[in-house]
């Protein structure tokens, strides 16, 4: 499995047999598009924002609905369960955190005027792989050091369920 960074807030996920791309602009290609924003239009075949169930050319897709208006996505993408969450105001309630139950991989925005909300959500998931989607060298710099790692900004993050991590957790930077 491939999972880039485009913009913003767009990360696209590349499985074995099909693509994901969450928050994508116009023109992306994927077989699969998630929005986390309830209030996009969600036109285009196989795009769905909001919280719900579903599945797509064999991979399952739990939106986990985070507010009103914000949805955060776990899926299972060749054997390995990927949560995508930006936007988190709060810590995780119990149910929210029941279904993004043993996430391999975390991508998350980090803010740094929400630094210690999302250190706290980050110890809720326990991942094993963080892939934090920032803003700024600050927060990049806070990130490394949070971390005690000076982790270089890669393209793509190739990865697969045995490249995992077994007792650490992995922090992964995509430009």
């Amino acid at each position: 499995m491939d999972i880039t960074f485009s913009n913003k807030n767009t990360i696209k996920i590349s499985g074995k047999g099909a693509d994901v791309a969450i928050n994508a602009s116009a023109g992306t290609k994927a077989d699969l598009l998630l929005f986390t924003d309830s209030s996009t239009k969600a036109v285009p075949e196989k795009s769905f924002c909001g919280p719900g169930e579903y599945e797509v050319m064999g991979i399952m897709v739990d939106g986990v609905e985070i507010s009103a208006s914000n949805t955060a996505y776990s899926l299972v993408v060749d054997d390995m369960h990927i949560t995508y969450a930006v936007g988190l105001e709060a810590i995780l309630t119990d149910a929210q955190l029941e279904r993004m139950d043993g996430v391999d991989v975390l991508i998350i925005s980090v803010q740094d005027s929400k630094a210690d909300l999302m250190n706290k959500i980050i110890s809720q998931v326990e991942p094993k792989v963080l892939i934090p989607i920032m803003d700024s060298e600050l927060e990049l710099a806070k990130i490394k050091a949070e971390f005690g790692k000076d982790t270089e900004p890669i393209d793509k993050y190739k990865v697969s369920k045995k490249d995992l991590p077994l007792d650490n957790q992995q922090l992964v930077i995509l430009k």
